[in-house]
């Protein structure tokens, strides 16, 4: 695989700015390969000093296999968005977005299916997605494309509907608090901050039926089951949700991750993907 990036600095090493386009990891990786760096078209050593908009190229094989041994299953992604670096899915309800023993099935066999062609195996989710949670995921599809869209999830804009039992009388409110980690259980709980990690959620009301009320919610933090807790927390707990709403009567439930933004590292761009209205009236009725 041939790569090219554009120099962002004046006057650096170019082991520098290599750095500062990959991670630690991926450029130990190509540091060991004994690769070899073209600025310009020249033959360059990494100690060189190089200058801004130089055009630094060259070749990198990922031909790691997968260490993990789990069962690849057939493809059924929905496919919103694609390109040669990512892709980005509709998650259906009752899926892992990565397996579990107790629960190999998940989104990253059906992406590794889908790439079955592909040599490089290092895909990686960038915002997962609880198992009852839909909607829309981010995926790196290779190892070059994964290091530099490591940080893309905490700089990630996330929106989320949800409906919520009851009738919610604020038109919209930001929740602050602490989240923790039950002790040998997936459920999480809200507690002070010598325990937690700080949670922040700000909510706006949609749309209000006779029982229920569509929520947005648009994320500051990104801690496990946030939105889940953080219903709860206002007395207006998620339809469906057996975890953390004991009295629910339904067998699905709704959470849908609807929207997301995030800088484009190889295009130099925002990237804003969306389900549209028409979707999302479907997904209530379901």
């Amino acid at each position: 695989m041939k790569i090219k990036i554009i120099a962002n600095n004046d006057n650096i090493r170019l082991s520098e700015e290599l750095k500062l386009h990959f991670s630690k990891r991926m450029y130990k990786s190509i540091k060991s390969k004994n690769t070899l760096f073209y600025v310009n078209q020249k033959l360059t050593n990494t100690f060189e000093f190089i200058k801004k908009d130089d055009v630094i190229e060259f070749e990198y094989e990922n031909k790691i296999k997968s260490e993990l041994n789990w069962p690849i299953y057939e493809s059924k992604l929905d496919i919103i968005y694609e390109n040669d670096n990512y892709l980005i899915i509709n998650k259906p309800y009752n899926l892992l977005s990565i397996p579990t023993t107790k629960n190999p099935k998940s989104v990253y066999q059906e992406v590794l299916y889908y790439l079955k062609d592909n040599n490089d195996k290092s895909i990686a989710i960038i915002n997962r997605l609880d198992k009852d949670t839909e909607g829309l995921m981010l995926i790196a599809k290779n190892k070059l494309a994964a290091s530099k869209m490591s940080n893309v999830h905490e700089k990630m804009e996330r929106r989320y509907l949800a409906l919520l039992e009851g009738f919610l009388d604020n038109d919209s409110g930001k929740i602050i608090n602490y989240i923790a980690k039950e002790k040998d259980s997936i459920k999480r709980y809200i507690t002070d901050d010598k325990f937690g990690k700080i949670a922040i959620s700000n909510y706006k009301v949609i749309e209000r039926f006779n029982d229920y009320t569509l929520t947005e919610f648009i994320l500051e933090t990104g801690r496990t089951h946030q939105i889940r807790l953080h219903a709860k927390s206002i007395n207006h707990p998620i339809v469906g949700d057996k975890l953390y709403n004991e009295n629910t009567n339904s067998d699905k439930m709704y959470l849908l991750s609807y929207y997301i933004k995030f800088y484009d590292e190889f295009k130099k761009e925002e990237i804003e993907i969306y389900l549209d209205k028409e979707y999302i009236k479907t997904w209530i009725k379901k």
